[in-house]
């Protein structure tokens, strides 16, 4: 079998880890599903076959049983830096792309934090809609949000953003339109007075979304920064019907966008051939291929990992964990790449596609180059 382990991994896509790292078996096996009602985390989630394999992973890292309660146990005799700096290492992980949004930042350690506790390079994104909210329910008039929003979108860069990051998949779907000016102040007035009534706001006016993420391309593609979409794969509260990646053509077809790298999130899951297929056709579309989330077994990692391959210049491809709350997701999406990598990438070579150099340099820009390029500028 090829062997990547001397590849170092850069993480395109995870999110910080929770604070509290004490908790009880069902806590902890909650993380490993995307659905949010209880039941699951009480009744199911052990039952499912990435769990059962994490379990089993967890349990040979901390030496001990692969029982839930063995493995909490094992975990909580370490204190959070040193498991960090642990687990880090041992994945031979050097750097991460954090979404640092969420979960919310109070409940979290700050990407300085995560950065000294593992020894790596952290790069941070900007996450537009979060932005968007925030100074919807700041302030009242229309030209000042967008004014803020198009500086602080502008000096990106300057604040220490390596990419912006939208999750607009989850609140009015991927075809994004253009919308005038005057329908964009109407659904404006129609935020604030919800984000009044309520005294928060999760923005699902799209004529005002849309509009302000107009804005935010256009700025990205001024400084050539990264934009990352969520696709595919999600929560519960994910039409995935909206979520496919065809939707965003418009979106690249824009010559005046053309400069902005484009990374589409999750393999798309489960369009994944349609994803990989943009990122061959589209010269700024890059193509993230996730191995924690989505919780699908090694099989079907297999699969979508060959149709990208297929399909994608791998160029084109970036890894990813996905990796959230625990830093045990960070670690084993690193773990289990390699694997699937490797397994794939040996058919390859034995169907006489490849030979094991291109093989180990297709590997490198999968796992480490393209990531360092679009992020660290490397």
């Amino acid at each position: 079998m090829l062997d990547l382990n001397t590849i170092p991994i850069i993480d395109n896509h995870c999110h910080p880890f929770l604070l509290q790292q004490r908790m009880d078996a069902q806590t902890f096996r909650g993380y490993f599903s995307e659905a949010t009602h209880p039941s699951f985390a009480q009744k199911h989630v052990s039952h499912s076959i990435y769990y059962l394999w994490f379990l089993r992973q967890a349990a040979a890292f901390y030496g001990c049983k692969p029982l839930e309660d063995e493995i909490i146990a094992a975990r909580s005799r370490f204190d959070t830096a040193d498991l960090v700096h642990r687990l880090f290492a041992d994945a031979y992980i050097e750097a991460l792309v954090l979404d640092s949004a969420y979960p919310p930042p109070t409940t979290c350690y700050a990407p300085e934090q995560i950065a000294s506790q593992g020894g790596v390079r952290v790069a941070t994104l900007l996450r537009l809609e979060i932005l968007m909210q925030d100074l919807i329910q700041a302030h009242t008039d229309f030209d000042e949000v967008v004014a803020r929003y198009s500086e602080t979108v502008r000096h990106a860069r300057k604040l220490g953003y390596s990419g912006l990051k939208s999750i607009v998949a989850y609140r009015t779907g991927l075809e994004v339109a253009e919308w005038s000016k005057d329908e964009a102040v109407a659904a404006f007035t129609e935020a604030r007075a919800q984000a009044t009534r309520h005294g928060e706001l999760r923005l699902m006016h799209k004529p005002l979304l849309d509009y302000l993420l107009h804005q935010a391309f256009e700025q990205a593609a001024e400084q050539e920064l990264p934009v990352q979409f969520h696709t595919g794969y999600g929560d519960g509260d994910t039409d995935m019907r909206l979520g496919n990646p065809l939707h965003l053509r418009a979106i690249f077809e824009r010559g005046d966008y053309q400069r902005m790298p484009i990374v589409l999130l999750h393999e798309s899951y489960p369009y994944v051939q349609l994803g990989a297929y943009l990122a061959a056709i589209y010269p700024n579309v890059y193509f993230d291929l996730s191995y924690t989330i989505p919780f699908v077994e090694k099989l079907e990692m297999l699969t979508f990992t060959r149709q990208a391959l297929s399909i994608a210049p791998a160029s084109k491809l970036t890894y990813s964990s996905d990796g959230i709350n625990v830093p045990e997701m960070l670690w084993v999406g690193a773990k289990r790449v390699r694997t699937i990598l490797a397994q794939v990438l040996q058919e390859m070579i034995d169907a006489d596609e490849l030979d094991t150099s291109q093989a180990q340099h297709l590997a490198r820009l999968i796992l480490h180059d393209n990531a360092a390029q679009l992020y660290f500028k490397i």
